[in-house]
């Protein structure tokens, strides 16, 4: 006996709308955790920049961190306020299905009132409609964004890995030639932009056919694999932006809000190093980084550090880190001279390499107490929190007084380039 074949549901797009918000709100509520702990990630990402990167490269790594907080800043903050409205929509339709609508016979209030207010208040299924619909603009936004923001981190970090990699066999010029190439097409790209959407050139058919080809290529370079998906995403807007201004108006207002959150991380971070790295330090000012005491947190030292900021044992120890493109610079500095490499070194020889790239990094370091140079001796170490490598020596205090006191410390690298730290500290006791 033959069965009867149903017919395909056409109507299987709208279900799937329909019984979207769930995967919605789970995905929601994964990627709010995901994105939060990303700012750790941006932090490490920092650290590595300061500690490899040579200092005339920062002003890449700065323009990197800066858009990666304010992108994970923008994708919490459209996620978590997605989460919100998905949560509240759910409360409307339960509500809708107790109560369908406002009722004036069976209100608690008095009718004068009760309809006063009800002029006020939107209708129940349209305030569902429309929060149905800020949620499912929010979400794509939002991936969006992560897919532009992770290419772009992406690209740049490899092309810095690249340049480092090859700039002693390539010419440094050679190597530039990318970064030239792509920040004249975005300068081209934005003139293009502005002198296209204006009223006056809309319907010049050659601006618009340039404007074309520019996002057409455009959207192969700054979104990579993902080019059809972002440009769908952002047509979708575009194209729709006279119907919806409502949304897109909304969607702006998050991105907003996320900026903000995203920069309030920012300035939490370390990041105004990477602009900052040459000015001179606030030898007025003592900072709570100059202390071990202080640092037990810390994951990256940007400054020497003293065990306390108040000596009782009269010993001061000092940590001075170096960083990876210091010891780059120190090492050719001193000309320290090539190692043989297609033989094991016996224990002597090896020692004596040691010893060799310990007396460059000390010879580039000076300390100072209240002004005076003192004579001390350094030991290579890792430094017991953040595991960073440097060097660290310990300075009798004996002949110093009690009460205030400074300690000086300069890295000295090639010319007048040097970096200076002033720490001041306090003698209370003498054993």
């Amino acid at each position: 006996m033959e069965t009867e074949v149903n017919p395909v549901d056409k109507n299987w797009l709208q279900r799937l709308k329909n019984e979207s918000w769930e995967a919605e709100l789970l995905v929601s509520a994964v990627a709010i955790f995901a994105i939060l702990k990303s700012f750790s990630g941006i932090d490490w990402l920092l650290t590595k920049f300061i500690d490899y990167l040579n200092p005339n490269q920062y002003l890449v790594a700065y323009a990197i961190i800066v858009c990666g907080y304010l992108a994970v800043g923008v994708l919490a903050a459209m996620f978590s306020i997605h989460f919100a409205l998905r949560a509240y929509w759910i409360g409307l339709v339960g509500l809708n299905s107790v109560f369908p609508d406002y009722s004036l016979e069976d209100s608690a209030y008095s009718p004068i009132y009760t309809e006063k207010i009800l002029q006020m208040l939107p209708k129940l299924s349209v305030s569902i409609t429309k929060i149905d619909e800020l949620c499912s603009v929010t979400f794509s936004a939002a991936f969006s964004i992560m897919l532009i923001y992770l290419n772009f981190t992406v690209i740049a970090t490899l092309y810095l890995i690249i340049y480092n990699l090859a700039k002693d066999v390539v010419p440094e010029w050679i190597l530039l030639i990318p970064l030239g190439l792509f920040i004249g097409y975005i300068v081209y790209g934005s003139i293009l932009t502005s002198i296209a959407n204006t009223k006056k050139f809309r319907s010049n058919e050659k601006i618009q056919e340039l404007y074309f080809l520019y996002s057409k290529w455009g959207a192969r370079i700054l979104y990579g694999p993902f080019p059809k998906s972002i440009l769908q995403i952002s047509m979708i807007f575009g194209s729709n932006y006279k119907r919806k201004k409502g949304l897109v108006k909304m969607i702006l207002f998050m991105l907003f809000i996320g900026t903000i959150f995203g920069g309030v991380q920012l300035v939490r971070s370390n990041y105004a190093y990477l602009i900052n790295y040459d000015v001179p330090v606030d030898s007025s000012k003592q900072h709570a980084s100059y202390y071990a005491d202080n640092n037990m947190e810390t994951d990256f030292l940007l400054a020497p550090e003293i065990n306390a900021g108040t000596i009782k044992n009269r010993v001061l120890q000092l940590f001075i880190p170096i960083f990876k493109h210091e010891k780059t610079i120190f090492e050719a500095k001193c000309a320290i001279p090539d190692f043989p490499t297609f033989q094991l070194p016996d224990d002597t020889e090896r020692q004596r390499r040691r010893d060799t790239y310990l007396a460059c990094y000390a010879k580039n370091q000076s300390v100072t107490i209240n002004g005076r140079t003192v004579e001390v001796s350094f030991l290579k170490s890792d430094h017991p929190h953040t595991g960073q490598f440097g060097i660290v020596t310990y300075i009798n205090l004996d002949s110093l007084s009690n009460g205030a006191h400074t300690l000086g410390v300069e890295k000295i690298f090639e010319g007048q380039n040097r970096r200076k730290w002033t720490i001041p500290f306090y003698i209370s006791a003498k054993n």
